[in-house]
């Protein structure tokens, strides 16, 4: 019992007393320069560096998408005007001609719901 409490106190005073050299190295430690740099990735905890890497490449990924996939455009007036197939409700509401009576364009545009 008496070598295991020896053992014990040894094994403290190695872990817990400093040795001689223990000043100088503290304070050669202490007046190292702190010219470390750091970087966006370093400020950030580690936990959250695969959400924000995943949501960038899901951004980059989006945005390629947009401009490499062409957009088809919308139909507007300029192509119902245009168009050959052109039904009269259509071609009275985008030409340019004198507003009839109020019967008339009633009954206008009531007529190519009956048609269908």
């Amino acid at each position: 019992m008496n070598r295991l409490n020896e053992f014990f106190e040894l094994e403290r005073k190695r872990v817990i007393e400093p040795d001689a050299y223990f000043t100088q190295r503290v304070m050669a430690r202490l007046n190292e320069p702190a010219t470390q740099d750091f970087g966006i990735w370093d400020i950030v905890p580690a936990s959250t560096r695969p959400v924000l890497a995943m949501a960038l490449l899901l951004i980059v990924c989006f945005v390629a998408a947009e401009i490499f996939i062409p957009q088809l455009p919308q139909r507007g007036m300029t192509e119902l005007f245009l168009a050959t197939e052109q039904n009269p409700a259509e071609s009275f509401l985008y030409n340019d001609t004198d507003v009839p009576s109020r019967q008339i364009v009633m009954q206008q545009l009531i007529e190519p719901e009956d048609q269908q």
